[in-house]
């Protein structure tokens, strides 16, 4: 009986512990991660400074980065690049990685967006041979080429927020016509009072003159 019991519960935790994930298109994985990039594993290491809520030293995936697609522009990378992401390895739908191996990582933000981390449940997969075509399976982009996918996506941010800094440059410049303008009309104020008052001052002066050389002439 205990033989059968345990036999039981043995077939049964794969698929009570297995996760439960539903197929996502490229473009929601894209927005739904805090970066996404294709890298080179270079192996684990433990931190000497982060720990998890039982003390224990978080353990960090170290990738050299090869492309970005989001979280960083390319032409900002140094040679060599290197990123950290904590591991989960070890967790209830967490992804094993193994060094010198290459991935393309969709990680969402972890510990208030200080760290990143990746669940089996996003579209991070090993590629090998640089082949970034989805596979014929279950998946709402298959045959599709992933890499050409996410440099469209990438290439529409980088559009939007160019966007962005062109309206926020083209509010400053109105700012300043705008601050322009008013100085001018100040200055503008300004010159046609002392005008008035030059041409007051001048009327009175030769009224004054008048007046003094009529009396003069009339002594006379």
């Amino acid at each position: 009986m205990y033989f059968r019991i345990t036999l039981l519960f043995t077939l049964i935790s794969p698929f009570v512990w297995a996760c439960d994930c539903s197929w996502k298109t490229i473009q929601d994985s894209y927005k739904l991660s805090n970066i996404v990039f294709y890298g080179k594993h270079t192996g684990t290491k433990k931190s000497l400074e982060v720990f998890d809520y039982t003390g224990n030293q978080i353990v960090f995936e170290n990738f050299e980065i090869i492309r970005f697609y989001k979280g960083l522009k390319n032409e900002n990378l140094k040679e060599k690049y290197t990123i950290s992401l904590k591991s989960t390895a070890g967790e209830s739908c967490g992804f094993k990685f193994d060094s010198n191996h290459y991935y393309l990582v969709y990680a969402h933000a972890w510990n208030a967006g200080n760290f990143w981390e990746v669940h089996q449940c996003s579209r991070t997969k090993e590629i090998r041979n640089g082949q970034f075509i989805v596979p014929t399976q279950p998946d709402p982009e298959a045959g599709k080429d992933e890499q050409r996918e996410l440099m469209r996506l990438a290439q529409a941010d980088s559009a939007a927020a160019d966007l962005v800094v062109w309206q926020k440059d083209l509010t400053q410049l109105k700012l300043l016509h705008e601050e322009s303008q008013l100085n001018l009309q100040k200055q503008l104020k300004k010159k046609n009072s002392m005008s008035i008052i030059l041409s007051t001052t001048t009327l009175i002066l030769l009224i004054y003159l008048l007046l003094d050389f009529w009396k003069k002439k009339t002594k006379a």
